[in-house]
């Protein structure tokens, strides 16, 4: 059953902390519950996640203590508090001691995160652990959700697979993402059955068994997800396999996307864990900078991975916002797309035919735009110092998001 300190797990969850009650991270969480008033006694029946967010801290009578408490009474099983203005602003020792003396967990996350993409990716997590169908799926599980890597466990089931643990060396995580586009087949609109994904993994292990290159591979949501040997040496037998998957894909769904990563080499069983978020992570990034249907390698990442290091992102944050808040200020009242026009630029090495190329617009539009941007923040494309660190900011900002 999926766990409190499963939480900890999920990627939208990385900014989250554990303020109280660490003494109850065992407890299973069923569902989650986002209190929309403070009487919520008849919407919940226990081992339920509580989220504390807007709609409720907002109400006039609103008492954090209250809240938390009746949550208790109502056997839930934790609480996720978003915090910023408009939402939890403090919380005071009170509660921190009411959560602590009742072991129940009581985690704050920024009021920004998604909560959609939150609620997808944990309801995920819940149905998957609940419904484990064979040993592969056992074994990720122990991987992704596992609070402290049992090695032991691990290579146990992997040789109970047929498969020798040293394998256990790289991640790859493919993520079918969905698309915005108006031609979008109805089978991407409406998403892509577990089932279907579970196929397409099992399609996925074929290839690679054709190529005598061993891999266990199983789905997690809309994510399939594989461990193997290190690929150094063989890189390109898996860009081989990779290419083959993706030209099957295209045939089976036509127009579909993904976001490919293959992580870095892992020097034993108990980094598998950190590769896995961390190669996660650089998914979403990918999914950003519009890098899609390729095959990329954490290697290749260069600059994401000297920002990915960093635990502290508030630097990184404040240096986003100061260069770029005029340009996202000036989007909202006048719906342009200086941002996505000045990732293309830099994406098109600079060229303004390419970029207008690539963005469908006139040539004067793309120059007229990226004048814009240099009147807003003060740089020019022209200085090479400058546009470096327009660049450089893009970067970070996509990273952040």
């Amino acid at each position: 059953m999926f766990q409190c300190k499963d939480l900890l797990s999920l990627t939208t969850m990385s900014q989250a902390n554990v303020i109280a009650g660490s003494g109850g991270m065992e407890k299973g969480i069923r569902w989650s519950y986002k209190a929309e008033n403070i009487n919520f006694e008849k919407w919940v029946r226990g081992n339920e996640l509580l989220i504390v967010s807007a709609p409720v801290t907002q109400r006039k009578n609103f008492d954090l203590y209250q809240t938390i408490k009746k949550a208790i009474e109502l056997n839930m099983s934790c609480a996720l508090l978003l915090m910023g203005e408009n939402y939890v602003t403090q919380i005071n020792q009170k509660v921190i001691d009411l959560a602590e003396n009742n072991d129940f967990p009581l985690f704050t996350m920024p009021w920004n995160v998604p909560l959609l993409d939150f609620f997808e990716e944990l309801g995920h997590a819940i149905s998957y652990l609940d419904d484990r169908k064979d040993i592969e799926d056992s074994l990720l599980a122990e991987i992704i959700f596992g609070n402290c890597i049992n090695t032991s466990s691990i290579e146990q089931k992997c040789r109970q697979m047929g498969n020798d643990p040293k394998m256990l060396e790289q991640v790859f995580v493919l993520h079918l993402c969905k698309k915005s586009s108006e031609e979008t087949c109805n089978e991407l609109n409406q998403g892509i059955t577990n089932d279907k994904i579970r196929n397409y993994a099992q399609t996925l292990k074929e290839y690679f068994a054709e190529c005598d290159y061993p891999a266990i591979i199983s789905c997690y949501g809309d994510r399939i997800i594989g461990f193997m040997k290190d690929c150094t040496d063989d890189r390109r037998k898996i860009i081989e396999i990779f290419e083959q998957f993706g030209e099957f894909l295209q045939n089976d769904l036509n127009g579909i996307e993904y976001t490919l990563n293959i992580g870095e080499k892992c020097e034993s069983i108990s980094k598998l864990q950190k590769s896995f978020h961390e190669t996660s992570k650089m998914n979403s990034v990918l999914e950003h900078i519009n890098r899609k249907n390729e095959i990329i390698f954490y290697d290749e990442m260069g600059f994401y991975r000297m920002l990915m290091s960093y635990e502290n992102t508030a630097p990184m944050q404040r240096f986003a916002d100061e260069v770029l808040d005029p340009i996202i200020q000036y989007e909202k009242k006048a719906h342009t797309q200086l941002m996505e026009t000045m990732w293309a630029y830099f994406e098109c090495d600079c060229n303004l035919q390419r970029t207008a190329d690539k963005l469908f617009s006139h040539k004067n539009t793309v120059k007229y735009r990226l004048q814009r941007v240099e009147q807003l923040t003060g740089k020019s494309f022209a200085n090479r110092f400058q546009s470096q660190e327009l660049y450089n900011v893009l970067m970070i900002y996509y990273f952040l998001e």
